[in-house]
Parts: structure tokens; sequence; C-alpha cells
């Protein structure tokens, strides 16, 4: 697929409903660059027709193909997509499939967090696949421009360097990504000086790879691979609690990215495909405010980061189920053809322009390094338990166990107390009303204790109206009487 941006006219080819035309047009730029190369010069050519270098883009992703299709079976029975998605907007996908005409992969989240943690592989939080995919998570991981052939004098030249702390380029040895300008240090099999040395990627991304799984399938290996090796105490296990034999306590597990969102919940297995809302977005905070209080104010893991935005979006009803009219979400063709099909009466909108309070959390990295694990006990509104937090090597995930869990049942018919310690380290995007906290109402007088409104008169107004119709009845009640003594 090749995004709106890599044409030269993006409206034309949006608007444009002729696919075949479309298709036939690709595949000639495509498969006819060794009679014609002027067709590749760029849009400063009136004839052509897509971006300059588009082709090349093309040519290189298509040997992945090879190695999609020689996958065994039993390692692709839960995966729904994998594709590669190139910075200039080419896009390859495997099996194939039709997405949205819009559809741009730079701009979805799950090519700029891979591109944001280009030294990890990144892992999205469970989302609705825009393809018909259901409840999806997307593995993603950058790729590095092919490895230069540097000289050994070029990179001895940087070695020396290495005192003032002068991180190398791409092609040079190294022992970490820290050694790296790319953060990235891998064995090549490019040509070099030596094969077997670990040398650093190059700088320059050249795009992103990634797979799309069955949530329920991911959060199942995941839960395998946590199995204590006694068989006690394991993720979702119960046992009675050690401070009171007559309560029940559990182990929850969680995968928590490094923003505080919910990667892996137990609870997200049960929770429909269509409702988005509970299980895309979801933070530590919002399910377990007083583990993720401690990682902020006492570990310092976490840095608070809030924002007032001035073009945030509000709903005017609860988020529901993403369903039609007919009770099944629309696919990429029904959305293609929405702008044709929007008809005289226009639809509801659910939404509106508001003030917003946007926080955010963000990982302290200087805080938990890969081998360190942070302890701490919590007994709160909510729940009381022992929690242990470690980061997995090489991704954008923490690891959060919670033992001895066991959730609190207030005496009221509402926890209150425990709604206000989740609300208080939840993040997301909330709707400012008459300011902030520290907003002050100033007492303005009226216009009348001030003495400046008009003096009243008296003005007797004639009830002519009242007098007419009283008149009018009488005659109607005269006229009615003798009409019944005639007949």
């Amino acid at each position: 697929m090749l995004a709106p941006r890599v044409y030269c006219d993006p409206s034309e080819y949006f608007y444009n409903d002729d696919l075949a035309q479309k298709t036939i047009n690709a595949h000639i730029y495509i498969n006819q660059r060794e009679k014609n190369n002027d067709d590749d010069k760029g849009c400063s050519h009136k004839t052509t027709i897509f971006h300059e270098n588009t082709r090349a883009y093309v040519l290189i992703s298509q040997p992945i193909e090879r190695v999609w299709r020689r996958r065994p079976a039993e390692l692709t029975k839960d995966i729904i997509w994998t594709y590669v998605g190139m910075r200039t907007g080419v896009f390859r996908t495997y099996p194939a499939h039709r997405s949205v005409r819009d559809y741009d992969h730079t701009a979805r989240s799950w090519y700029k967090r891979a591109v944001s943690f280009q030294d990890r592989t990144t892992a999205s939080m469970p989302y609705l696949d825009l393809s018909g995919g259901g409840k999806v998570i997307t593995i993603a991981q950058v790729i590095f421009e092919g490895m230069p052939s540097i000289t050994n004098e070029t990179c001895q030249q940087k070695v020396g360097e290495r005192s003032t702390k002068t991180k190398f380029p791409g092609g040079c040895p190294c022992s970490s990504g820290a050694d790296c300008l790319s953060g990235y240090c891998y064995q090549s099999v490019a040509p070099g000086p030596d094969t077997k040395q670990l040398r650093c990627a190059t700088e320059r991304i050249i795009g992103v790879t990634g797979t799309d799984i069955r949530y329920n399938s991911f959060h199942s290996e995941i839960m395998k691979r946590m199995l204590a090796s006694d068989g006690h105490r394991s993720c979702d296990s119960t046992y009675p609690c050690p401070s009171n034999h007559s309560k029940e306590c559990s182990t929850r597990c969680y995968l928590v990215d490094h923003a505080g969102y919910l990667i892996v919940d137990p609870d997200f297995v049960n929770v429909s495909s269509y409702h988005e809302s509970s299980y895309n977005q979801v933070t530590l905070g919002h399910k377990e405010g007083e583990v993720m209080a401690d990682l902020i104010y006492k570990h310092g893991l976490f840095h608070r980061a809030e924002t007032i935005t001035f073009q945030g979006t509000c709903h005017v009803s609860k988020p529901s189920a993403k369903v039609t009219l007919q009770g099944i979400p629309a696919n990429p063709e029904e959305l293609d053809n929405k702008y044709k099909n929007k008809g005289p009466i226009p639809q509801f909108m659910n939404e509106y322009g508001c003030i917003q309070d946007q926080v955010r959390y963000r990982i302290q990295s200087s805080k938990l390094k890969w081998s360190e694990l942070i302890i701490g006990e919590v007994n709160g509104p909510c729940m009381s338990g022992q929690y242990y937090v470690t980061p997995l090597v090489k991704t954008n995930l923490i690891l959060v166990v919670i033992e001895n869990y066991y959730a609190e049942r207030s005496k009221l018919f509402y926890n209150f107390n425990c709604k206000i310690q989740r609300s208080i380290v939840d993040a997301g995007a909330f709707r400012i009303i008459n300011g902030t906290c520290s907003h002050k109402i100033e007492k303005i007088s009226s216009l009348q204790e001030e003495n400046k409104c008009p003096a009243l008169q008296d003005v007797q107004i004639e009830c002519k109206y009242s007098c007419t119709s009283h008149l009018q009845s009488s005659i109607v009640v005269i006229f009615l009487i003798s009409f019944f003594f005639l007949f």
C-alpha cells in the first residue's frame, strides 16, 4: 500500500474512486523501471505521479516477503498481520488486506513508539484493529539503514576520542548501545573489518517492522512464562492471606509501559473487543492507585507532567462500544465511502471542543536499571499487598507483581476513599470546569447594589383584549340558546 502522501497530489488520490486505474499506474511505475527512468524524478515533473525514490523503498522491502512466507504455521497461528512501514510512506503487509484509503502508518502510535525507543523492541497497548482483526497488540522494532563500509582508521580515530565520551557512528566496534550514536549495538553480517565484532547500527532509520498478535494469545503466553518454580503464588493464583487465613489473597501481574499504561492486565481478557475504552489507555494508577502512588512519590520512578490544552475534545455521553447501527464495526470500504453517503441530515456528534488538563507520566530511567528490583508494601483504601517492580530487558515494558493482594471492601455502599486514591495518580485529559483548584471567584457587585438601576414607573395598561373576549363569548352563548329553542 502507498500512503496518500506518497502521491504528488494526495487529494486527487483520496477522492478518486477508480481503484483499478490507480493500481495499474502503481504497477507500471514499479515494474517498468528499466524501460523508462524518467518517471522517478519526483513531483517537479508534470507527468510524474509519485514522489522521488518511492520505487526504491518498494524494492528494498520486497525480499522480506520470502521470510514471512517461510515461517512455520505453529509460529503464526496467533498472528493477525505482519508488516513493514517505510519512512517514505510505502507499507507492505502480509497477508494482504484492504485498509482505509487515508491510512498513513507513520502517523500511527506503534510507528512513533518504535522510533522513540529505537534501541528496544516495543509493545503497544491493546487496541481494536482498524482492519477487522479484533483486539490486538503490536510488537514493533525499527529498521536501520544498511551499515556503511567504514575503515579501521576512522574507527580508531573515534576510539581515541573515547575519553571525551564521543559516541561512535555506524560500523564502529561497540560493547553496548550506550557506545553508539544510534543507541543500538549488534552483530551484523555486513562487510567489515571483523564480522564477529559487535558494531554500531547507523543513525538513519528507514522504517519500522511490526506484528499484530491476538491479545488473548499474547496474554496467555506471558502468564505461562511467569509461573512460579514451586507452583505456588503464580500469577492469578489464590491462597490464604498470611495475616488472616480466613481471607483469600491472590497474585496479580501487570505489564506496564514507560508512560504508566497497562499492556497486560488480568481483567483485559474478558473485555469485549468492541469496548475499547475498557482496555485501551488504562493506566496503572487507575487500577492500582496505591502502588502507582508509591512509584511516583516514594521511589521517583515516574515523573508527573501536566499541561493545559485549549483544543481538547470532550464527549457529550460516555464512550460506548464501537458498533454501527447494524451491530458490527464498519469495514475499511464502508469507512472510505462514508464521505459520499453523509445524507442531508447531519449525524449525531458526541464530541465538542473544551479546555483540558492533560496529565501524563514518564519513567525516570535512572531510577531503575536492568538488574534492579523495587520492593515495597502498601495498605490503602483500595487494596493491600507487597509489590515487586523490575524492567524487561531491551523492551519498553516494566513487570509489576503484587503478592498477598487483597481487595478492600468498604462498609459503605461506595468506597469514596478508593476512588480518590486512584484519581490523584491517574493519567488522561480532564475537562477544566471554572478553572483549576486555585481558581478564585471574585465577588462582583450588581447594578442594584450600586444604585445604578433605572427607576420603576407604574403604567396602567388598558385591557382591551380581555373585554373583547368576554363580549364575544356572551354573543356566542346567546346565539346557541336561541338556536336550541327554535329546533
